[in-house]
């Protein structure tokens, strides 16, 4: 799942062009895998700036939450909270 996702966003962000039902299709996993899976906390960061270039409305403002419930998953405090 994880090359799955990796290859999507690559797709996404380099230069190659998709077509656009591919485009969707990956975008549409990655929003499902940031939704539901148990990640690092870069990967949400990452995983918010594909999406937001997908045109997924307030996909960074969720993955910085995520990424802050995952720090805190791994007994770490989020950046910026005391």
């Amino acid at each position: 799942m994880k090359s799955l996702l990796i290859a999507a966003a690559v797709a996404l962000v380099g230069c190659t062009v998709v077509p656009a039902d591919t485009a969707y299709q990956a975008c549409r996993v990655i929003e499902v895998a940031a939704a539901e899976a148990e990640m690092a906390p870069a990967w949400y960061i990452s995983a918010g700036k594909v999406l937001d270039r997908c045109g997924v409305s307030e996909a960074r403002e969720r993955a910085e939450e995520s990424a802050c419930a995952a720090h805190r998953r791994n007994g770490y405090q989020c950046e910026g909270q005391q």
